[in-house]
């Protein structure tokens, strides 16, 4: 912890060192090495925290904030009179020296649009998507109807007229209407007609005045509509505002994920949507569904697998998993209690299907050489090394020598995978409070002498490990250790008041669909629980499983990072049960 104490203070020496350097140039018309020094300082993945720093750091922030805009408003004038002294100045935008990390961004931006709002196609009459704070380099904009809005017409939005000007020179597509400078404060009715719009990180400097801009647009977009927004994460702070998803939602958005870039892309950027008005008449209607399901397995004379079982768990599933504005947090009381009967019915049903597969498996001399029996075994891989990727990705360096996972059951997919596929060299404690579960858990890897010393199996409830915590590395709850809210709270605690100082932590929780409010909810219960959280990551493919990224936080406020996941109510949409609470 005081070696990433330290770090930090390093940083935060350096940049206050090349604020004061800055600050004296007379002139920021062209940006000298100064801005490269910064920059490279302020990129890599750093454990710094801007909202964590002491009040002169933070006035100091600000003002370099405001510093780099006014030398990036120099570089760009001064690069759009350049290019506009061509006859066609679209064929020179490469000269711009950072012209490649633009369309890297505007490429990130639209993969997110298109993925996290399947089938966006902007048509609207007039088919527009405004671009607000583009300034006379407007590459963004350029770049998003040139490769991926081919249809789409383009609004940009600026306020200084000078800058607006100066854009409206360039020689672009019709696409493209000329620059207003009436400034989105100006803006209501218009905002009505776009499908999507694009935020630009510097509208809006100061977190007041970005709420502000965000809580106008809430008032004036159309219901459904998408909002991008440009934000910074860690030590990118010091370059661009940092804009919290938080004040998006009470904007009237519903935030579909949060991307931080960990390459040369520096903005991190927020994919929302303008809550619908008409969203209560589908959530309704899902809930109705889901309650059917509901009584119809409880008329269920057994759990056990069978074609009933295995169709009516597979109609919750393909309910449940595609996107939908639902907010099981604001459900009725009878609807409440209907999705916590829910959530046992599925873990009674899951523990009977691992507990018949695991009898299969045992069965055979050696039974690991048979685990693509189990039908879903597939989406274990691909969710474990989605898992690893992330881990190794925000623990730069992670080679734990010792992990535990907490509530591992008969069928313990994960830890076999992540032991057998990427983490050879690490011993794994599974922890069940089923002796019966970790009787079959064992016998799976009997014949096979290296996992056989390095998988152990003990049968004790997670609220009784204390000292033990303290040796792991990384932490491993699985989903239905604590299925209600408030127990799941617990745990997280008690694994914060045990843990070493600097482990990761990566738990599992009960996810009843794949909505990032419903990850933020337990973001802040792992916050409260002492840890950090980092980055949230929604799979959008057969992984049903969201993960999060955090750090346990140490006795200085610093530590490592881990991840959580969360399942869903039921299996995939592959089948069953199975990745329903994916272990």
């Amino acid at each position: 912890m005081e070696a990433q104490n330290q770090e930090v203070a390093a940083l935060v020496h350096k940049i206050a060192g090349l604020h004061a350097a800055i600050a004296k140039l007379p002139s920021r018309a062209h940006p000298p090495a100064l801005f490269t020094d910064l920059v490279t300082a302020c990129v890599p993945a750093s454990p710094v925290d801007v909202a964590k720093l002491g009040p002169e750091a933070q006035a100091m922030r600000e003002e370099l904030i405001r510093l780099c805009s006014a030398a990036e408003g120099h570089l760009e004038a001064h690069y759009s009179d350049m290019l506009n002294a061509f006859d066609n100045p679209l064929d020179h935008l490469g000269r711009f020296p950072y012209f490649s990390n633009y369309a890297t961004l505007s490429k990130l931006e639209y993969d997110l649009l298109v993925r996290y709002i399947p089938g966006l196609a902007p048509s609207r009459a007039p088919p527009a998507s405004p671009s607000s704070g583009r300034g006379p380099l407007p590459f963004s904009s350029l770049v998003l109807a040139a490769h991926h809005l081919p249809d789409a017409v383009f609004d940009n939005n600026n306020r200084p007229v000078r800058r607006g000007q100066r854009a409206g020179e360039e020689a672009v597509p019709r696409r493209r209407r000329g620059p207003r400078a009436d400034g989105l404060p100006n803006l209501t009715d218009e905002l009505g007609k776009y499908d999507v719009v694009f935020l630009a990180a510097l509208v809006g400097m100061a977190a007041e005045d970005k709420a502000k801009v965000v809580a106008h647009l809430g008032r004036h977009m159309a219901d459904g509509a998408a909002l991008v927004v440009r934000s910074a994460h860690g030590a990118r702070g010091f370059l661009y505002p940092i804009v919290d998803p938080e004040d998006i939602r009470r904007g009237g958005f519903d935030v579909l994920t949060v991307y931080h870039p960990d390459d040369e892309v520096i903005n991190s950027v927020i994919v929302a949507r303008k809550i619908d008005a008409n969203a209560n008449m589908e959530v309704a209607a899902l809930v109705q569904k889901i309650t059917s399901l509901h009584a119809a397995i409880t008329k269920l004379p057994s759990l056990s697998p069978s074609p009933d079982v295995d169709r009516l768990f597979t109609e919750l599933v393909m309910a449940c998993v595609p996107p939908s504005p639902v907010d099981v947090t604001k459900l009725a009381p009878d609807a409440q209690k209907m999705r916590e009967e829910l959530i046992r019915l599925c873990s009674d049903a899951e523990g009977h299907l691992e507990a018949h597969y695991s009898d299969m498996l045992n069965a055979f001399d050696n039974p690991l050489d048979h685990l693509s029996r189990f039908p879903y075994f597939s989406n274990y891989i691909n969710l474990s090394k989605l898992e690893y990727d992330l881990l190794v990705r925000y623990i730069p360096g992670l080679a734990p020598s010792r992990v535990a996972f907490v509530g591992s059951g008969p069928l313990p997919f994960s830890s076999l995978v992540l032991a057998a596929r990427h983490l050879p060299n690490t011993v794994f404690d599974n922890y069940d409070r089923s002796g019966a579960a970790n009787d079959r858990a064992r016998k799976l890897v009997r014949a096979d002498e290296d996992l056989r010393k390095r998988m152990t199996f003990h049968t004790v409830d997670v609220a009784n490990l204390t000292d033990e915590l303290g040796k792991y590395d990384v932490v491993f709850l699985a989903a239905l250790v604590g299925m209600a809210a408030e127990d799941k709270a617990k745990v997280v605690a008690h694994l914060g008041r045990h843990m070493a100082d600097g482990a990761a932590r990566r738990s599992w929780a009960w996810r009843p669909r794949r909505r990032p409010r419903v990850s933020r909810t337990w973001a802040r219960n792992i916050c409260r629980g002492g840890f950090d959280v980092r980055a949230v990551y929604h799979p959008d493919d057969e992984v049903i499983n969201s993960v999060i990224i955090a750090r346990k936080v140490g006795a200085h406020g610093n530590g490592l990072q881990n991840g959580q996941r969360t399942s869903a109510v039921a299996g995939s949409t592959c089948g069953p049960c199975t990745t329903r609470t994916t272990r």
